[in-house]
């Protein structure tokens, strides 16, 4: 098989078929002209990195330049989610020629390769046999999925042409989407991922020899929260509006149980015994079941959110998005790290701030 190349197109010839594509959904006027000052906003952007061709990379910084201004608090959410779609547009008449709506609802996969798509649904169902939970599922399928676009985009080439130093250029690329600290993980499921090349003949060599040894487990101090720092964290939540109800109620029951983060944005309405007063679930990480009483003050907290703030909804999961459509929370870092800050606590750049300084935490 030949190398891949994919065509090169003006950013501003892209923009005017993404117009054209638009057409046929028939938004209305105020609608096309938002999506032209995002566009403009989007070739500004490339301006400035001297890039008149329409580059994926470069886009996808762009979205997270706005997401970064979002958090900063000197951009509007509507208007983050405006640039992160428009965005999309492009990106899918760049690799279709058309627009369908279906960005929302589109496979992470369309755009990989036939063949790296055949090999990355065959490594999936192999990590399925192996008996592999979902979170370590998904955590190989994505470095795999960075490890094929990278090999697409970058090197323009197939597997079974790779070769170490392949390997290696790859890792590099891979690695800007990571902290150091998150490394470690990404090898490993690298390793394996290369594994299953070897194993299954997709590679006429072992390339598991061009990730480098994590080498020696280091030992880390755990980061915690005082019963002090807890007690002003959660004091420091408005529980007046609705979405103060759902965060309040999500950091409270981590840091009276210690639950995964995985677990808490996993928890559905009938995990919930208030007969038996418990909160029954599989482990996602695991899969092993655990039973937790509530709490008293946990239980307030998850009534009033539930009575009072979660949306009308037919969604099973518990804690829900506060702006349609009304569906589970992908990840919760985002209420940690807010609540932390205005806290005050845990400013300092190399302290976490996710969830997962609850499970260690003074009760």
């Amino acid at each position: 098989m030949g190398a891949i190349s994919l065509n090169e197109i003006l950013l501003t010839e892209l923009i005017v078929k993404a117009k054209a594509a638009i057409v046929p959904l028939g938004h209305s006027q105020s609608t096309v002209y938002q999506y032209g000052l995002a566009w403009n906003a989007l070739n500004q952007y490339f301006e400035v990195h001297s890039q008149t061709f329409f580059l994926e990379e470069l886009a996808n910084q762009f979205v997270e330049q706005t997401r970064e201004q979002l958090e900063a608090g000197t951009l509007k959410l509507w208007r983050f989610k405006l640039h992160r779609l428009a965005t999309a547009i492009l990106t899918e008449v760049y690799h279709t020629g058309r627009y369908e709506w279906q960005f929302h609802h589109a496979d992470p996969n369309d755009y990989l390769h036939a063949e790296h798509r055949r090999i990355y649904e065959a490594f999936q169902r192999d990590l399925e046999k192996a008996g592999k939970g979902n979170g370590t599922r998904s955590l190989y399928g994505t470095v795999s999925r960075q490890f094929f676009s990278c090999l697409q985009n970058e090197l323009h080439e197939l597997v079974p042409h790779l070769q170490l130093d392949d390997v290696r250029t790859i890792m590099v690329s891979i690695s800007r989407s990571y902290q150091k600290t998150s490394m470690r993980t990404v090898l490993s499921a690298l390793r394996v991922f290369l594994s299953f090349l070897w194993k299954t003949g997709e590679t006429t060599i072992n390339l598991t020899a061009a990730v480098p040894s994590s080498g020696s487990r280091k030992v880390a101090v755990v980061p915690t929260l005082t019963a002090e720092e807890e007690t002003q964290l959660l004091q420091s939540i408005d529980r007046s509006t609705c979405l103060g109800k759902r965060n309040y109620a999500m950091l409270l029951l981590a840091v009276r149980t210690g639950l995964r983060t995985v677990d808490i944005i996993n928890l559905k309405l009938p995990d919930m015994d208030w007969r038996a007063n418990s909160i029954n679930i599989i482990q996602q990480k695991n899969r092993r079941p655990l039973s937790l009483p509530i709490l008293p003050d946990v239980g307030n907290a998850l009534v009033g959110y539930i009575l009072h703030a979660r949306p009308e909804s037919s969604n099973p999961y518990l804690f829900l998005k506060t702006v349609p459509p009304f569906v589970k929370l992908t990840d919760c870092y985002h209420v940690s790290r807010r609540a932390l800050e205005k806290a005050e606590l845990r400013q300092d750049d190399s302290q976490s701030k996710g969830f997962h300084i609850f499970r260690h935490s003074n009760i």
